[in-house]
């Protein structure tokens, strides 16, 4: 089976961590119910203050559904004053059987 894995590693800026945890909530909500979505997942980093969206998508489309989705716009302009950086991995896959 063929997917895409999104590793999106996000920067706030100093003491606003949790608040972008926070603001997340909808949109990981909203995202897992994407017909396109496997896996949406925010992981903390226990060395700093970065956080990062682990993703599994069916299709390169779906990705890109999810990119002009309405929480996802909202989640980047919410976000938008309490991130310094993000680094964004998109990666193709097939998935190995034993």
């Amino acid at each position: 089976m063929d997917f895409i894995i999104v590793l999106a590693k996000v920067y706030p800026k100093d003491g606003c961590r949790d608040t972008v945890i926070e603001l997340a909530d909808d949109l990981i909500e909203n995202t897992l119910a994407e017909e396109g979505n496997i896996d949406y997942q925010l992981l903390k980093s226990l060395n700093d203050d970065t956080v990062t969206f682990i993703e599994k998508w069916k299709s390169l489309d779906a990705l890109k559904e999810h990119m002009a989705s309405e929480h996802f716009q909202l989640f980047g302009s919410e976000t938008e004053d309490f991130v310094e950086n993000m680094d964004i991995q998109v990666i193709g896959a097939d998935e190995l059987s034993p």
